[in-house]
Formats: structure tokens, sequence, C-alpha cells
């Protein structure tokens, strides 16, 4: 037992000292990037302010307000139309102008609605009693969810109960009382309207945790390879307007879950959904106090909050803590360091590594490219741009990640002049009608890079020096070139002691899933064929499984254990397998090959030999 324990921690020493410097080769230079404390905005995270589709007020001034909104939630009042099948055109069109505005202010939307935005427990339940009602409106809004899926970046579930808080219904499990939560036959009907209505890319956020699990029938929060999938439950968050009232947050909570099992049901569902709210209560108490509120935001992974209520809760906070959650609310990207070429000819290829880190309570979740433009700025009344989009995911550099490396080698055109150039790195709107829009652009939080167009410099000085006579073809590519993929995975060990199968590796790529096939008899015949080996067991990102498929590539794994978490030191994860679970024993012939997979392209190790402890 202490010889494990004396190995893992000398293991831990390592991963700790490899994963932040960067070793700058010969030929290459090193710059650091100093971080900003600065408030500005960005896209699709922070403080949100409420309006209604009929009166959208103010909203010129969000950008430049001392809180930095970019994002507004657009409240729909749809009482009028309780008793009709169908959402008449003036109210759909007053929606899309609602929508047309925020567009033109550089704004993002979250949209809900609901049959009742001023109610009390004397009043009747405002919703309509036929379901097929409420799912008629949602599907009334299909359109209008296609036409500004540009700047929706989820809708909330709403449409039952008062303020579409999802309570208090006619679909409600007691509908005597008030605040009894909605039935499961009613929440899967309407977030299957919601499936079919938006855009494939856009999720639904329903009021409460308990919800989901019961749509799903399934008490396990999303996992990693599950995520970013078109299904309902990688396309289903949550929203909590009762942020941080009290020990189940008004009920907000399921009465047979404690808030610690809760929040860590929300810790893992978060990792890759929307969550936000407002705050409600008395300020200052043992919950929405500002310490415990950083503490629970981050680990809930906070997205956006609420500017406007309570502000009692946040005066509370005081101004330091509330400029904090300006700048923590969903992403904050800083960059650390880069090394680069010294030099580079036309047709010759740019070496960089980038190294940068998400300082924010979440992660991005929606998609968005990640862009390099070579820049040679005005020469006469022509300024010359390269450009290429890089093959990584932004939506997994989580706060988790720690140190994230982006590991490159960039072909430059053949067409390019000699001269100082410049590196820009943009991460533009996925969408056609937003990519050139600076407001939608992610800015990273840093001194002296953030340009007015939208870009973030890198390298203002790029020597690109000429090429011998002849030896390069006249060409526009500017573009990632393949690194060879045993190089991609590196610092491979494979121990095993008494108790535990310890594997570990360097991931030079953001990869969705990281894996590692073991060959435990060594016999390239038996298993699951990779890379030359026959595996029998599977590591795959916190889960490990046994093959049970035919020899060969059949790709059926009986599942062994789901909680097996990595450790994850910057780019290095390391496994402890317990040997007991495995059913074949592991010797020092055993085979072991590691594994990325990103849009579906995987990238193997070389094959490394199991070391006996």
């Amino acid at each position: 037992m202490e010889k494990t324990h004396f190995i893992i921690l000398l293991f831990a020493l390592l991963l700790n000292s490899c994963c932040y410097t960067l070793a700058v080769e010969s030929g290459t230079t090193m710059k650091t990037f100093k971080s900003s404390q600065t408030l500005f905005t960005n896209p699709e995270r922070g403080w949100i302010v409420h309006r209604f589709s009929n009166n959208m007020w103010g909203l010129d001034n969000l950008r430049n307000s001392a809180e930095k909104v970019s994002l507004v939630l657009i409240k729909i009042d749809i009482s009028a139309y309780r008793n009709r099948n169908n959402i008449a055109l003036e109210k759909l069109n007053e929606i899309r102008n609602s929508l047309d505005k925020c567009r033109t202010q550089g704004l993002k939307v979250i949209l809900r609605s609901a049959y009742a935005w001023d109610w009390n427990e004397a009043l009747p339940l405002p919703d309509p009693e036929d379901i097929q009602t409420i799912t008629n409106h949602v599907i009334d809004m299909k359109p209008i969810y296609n036409a500004f899926e540009d700047i929706i970046i989820a809708v909330e579930m709403g449409m039952f109960g008062p303020w579409g808080e999802m309570h208090s219904s006619k679909h409600s499990t007691v509908n005597t009382k008030p605040f009894y939560p909605i039935r499961t036959d009613a929440l899967r009907l309407v977030h299957n309207a919601y499936m079919s209505a938006l855009p494939q890319t856009h999720s639904v956020l329903v009021r409460r945790p308990s919800y989901i699990r019961e749509i799903f029938n399934n008490s396990e929060p999303i996992r990693p390879n599950e995520a970013y999938a078109n299904t309902g439950k990688a396309r289903t968050g949550y929203h909590n307007d009762a942020y941080l009232n009290s020990k189940d947050d008004a009920g907000t909570f399921a009465p047979n879950w404690s808030r610690e099992d809760e929040l860590a049901y929300v810790n893992k569902m978060t990792s890759f959904t929307f969550f936000g709210g407002e705050a409600f209560g008395t300020p200052n108490n043992a919950y929405n106090n500002a310490n415990n509120a950083l503490k629970e935001s981050k680990q809930q992974h906070m997205t956006y909050l609420h500017r406007d209520y309570e502000p009692e809760i946040y005066d509370a906070w005081g101004s330091l803590v509330k400029q904090e959650f300006t700048r923590k609310l969903g992403y904050r990207f800083e960059l650390k360091e880069l090394a680069y070429s010294r030099e580079v000819t036309p047709c010759g290829v740019l070496y960089f590594i980038l190294k940068l880190e998400n300082t924010g309570f979440a992660a991005m979740h929606l998609k968005r490219p990640v862009n390099l433009i070579l820049v040679n700025g005005k020469r006469g009344n022509e300024q010359k741009t390269y450009e290429t989009t890089l093959s990584v995911d932004p939506r997994i550099w989580t706060p988790e990640s720690g140190i994230i490396t982006i590991n490159r080698n960039l072909r430059i055109p053949g067409s390019i002049t000699e001269g100082i150039w410049q590196l820009f790195l943009s991460m533009p709107d996925i969408s056609e009608r937003l990519k050139h829009n600076p407001h939608y652009a992610v800015r990273f939080a840093n001194e002296d890079v953030w340009t007015d167009d939208g870009r973030n410099m890198l390298i203002e000085e790029l020597n690109i020096v000429a090429s011998p006579s002849g030896s390069c073809a006249d060409d526009q590519y500017f573009q990632e070139i393949p690194i060879n993929s045993a190089s991609l995975i590196t610092q491979l060990s494979a121990m095993k002691t008494v108790q535990s199968l310890i594997l570990s590796a360097t991931y030079s790529k953001n990869y969705i899933f990281h894996q590692v096939f073991i060959d435990a008899d060594n016999n390239s015949t038996t298993g699951y064929h990779v890379q030359g080996i026959g595996a029998e067991v599977l590591v795959e990102n916190n889960a490990f499984y046994h093959h049970k498929g035919k020899t060969g590539t059949n790709w059926e794994w009986e599942l062994v254990d789901g909680n097996i978490m990595p450790s994850n030191y910057g780019y290095k994860y390391l496994w402890q397998l317990p040997i007991l679970h495995l059913k074949l024993p592991i010797m020092a012939y055993s085979q072991v090959v590691f594994a990325g997979t990103i849009d579906d392209k995987t990238d193997y190790s070389s094959i490394i030999s199991v070391t006996v402890a």
C-alpha cells in the first residue's frame, strides 16, 4: 500500500512539473502574454437583463454598462392564447421584431414563454388544460427559432405555471396546491416539442434538475462521450430562478436529494450544458453570501445571471465581488505562452505551440471556429491576409482543463511576400450573418491583444524570408499540415502495482475522447484489433470496458466501471484501474496503445509494454 501511494505521488509530482513551461526548440522564440483584469463583453455569457417582447427598452446602453451586458432574456407573454390552438401572426411578428432589435445592438438572446407574468395564489392556474395547446404553441415558434438561431443561444422551457417557472400548473402532480412539480408525461411531451422546434445545435433549459432525470428516466448526468450530440439529453440544460435561496433553493432541488448530491449532479451536467438564473432571498444568508456565491457559481458552471434581481443580494457582495462575476460568468479565455518559428519561408512550416487557460466559471457551449490570420499590414491601399481554421473545438476548453495546449504545424502560402507579417487569433461567430461583426467575436483576457475588428494579436512581427529559387509553388494555402500521429500522444507510461494499473500519457490536442487500448495477453489475434495489438480492455475518458465482441474490428464493449475519473494535469492524463476489476491478468509483456479522438479522427501513440513495480 505504501509503495503504491509513493508511486502515485511521484507521478503527480512529475506531471505537475512538466505541464506549464514550454520547451523552446532551436529556431523558435517564446512570447509570454500578460493577463488582464479588464471588464469587457463576450458573446453568449455574462450578466443578463430581462425584457418583454413588446417593450425592448434600453438595449443600446447594455454593452457599455458597468456589467458589460451582452445577453437579453426575452419574456414572451402568451396569456391571450391559452384558449387558442395557435399563436397569432401579430404576436409572432412582435417576437421577430424584438429579436431584430437585439441583433442590431450586437446582443444574444434566451427566450422564455409563459401564460402569466403577474400571479398570486388566489388567481386561477394560468396555463391551458389541454397539453396539445402548449405543444402547438411551442411548434408555432419553430420558424422564429430557425430564422434567429444565430443570436438565440438557448430557450428556457417555460410554458408551465406562472412566469413559466414550471410549477403551480394545471399539469402539476397535485393541481390544487401551488409550487407542485409538473407531471412527467407533460414534461416529456413539451420537451419533445422543443426538440422538434429548435435547431439541432440548440438546447432547452428546464427549471429543476429533477425534471431532467424524469424526462430521461435516468439519474446519471450526461457523460463526456454523450456531449454535443444531437440527442435530447445533450440538448437539455437547467436554470435556477431561486439561485442561492436556501437549502433546496425554494423547491428547486428534489426533496429526496440532498443539496450536496444535487450540486454534484449539476456540476457534471453543466460541464456540457448551459446553466443560469437569478438570485433570490434574504441578502447575505448562508447560501447567497459572497464567498458561497463564488464557490457555487464555479461549481455549477454558471454562464448567465440576472443583473437586476435581486440587487440587494449583489449590493451585499460589494463591488469587487460583483466585478469578479462580470469577469467569470461563462468562459474567460487567457493566453499564456506562445512558442513559434523565428522566421519562415514561403511554402515553409511555421511551428506553433500556444498555451491558454479558461479562468471563467463555465465552458463555451456553442460551436465556434478558431482561426489564425496572417496580415501584412497596409501597403499602399492593399492589405493582404491569409486565414486558416484550426482543427480544435473550444467547447472542451473547460475551467477544469487547466493549461490547454494547441500544438500545430502551419504551412505558409507560396504566394506570400517577404517582410514582416502579423499573426492574429480570431474566434468569430459560426454564422455567416454574424461572422464579420466584432460584437460577436471572442476577446481574450490579456493586455494589448484585442483589436477593434474582433481579433486577438498573437505575433506582432513574423519574419517571412525568401525561399531558394524554384523551390516553392505560387499558391494561396495557409493551412495545418499533419504532425506525425505518434508525436501527438507522448510521455507514455503503463505501470502495474499490487492494487492498480496506472496509465498516463500527454495528449497534445483537445480530444473529445481520451482512450487506452490494453492487450493483456500480448496476442494480436484476439480481442479488438487496433494498431497491431489485440485489445481486451478499453479505457475511455472516465470508464473502462472489456471487449465482448468478435475478434477483429467489432466495436462491442462491456462496461466494467464508469467512475474511473482520470487525473488531469494540463494535457497529462493519469488513470488508476483496480487490478481486481480486470478479468485478465496484466503482465510485463502486456501491450498498451493510447489514442485520442476528435471530429471522427483518431490519433494513436506508439506501442509500449507494461512495467511491473
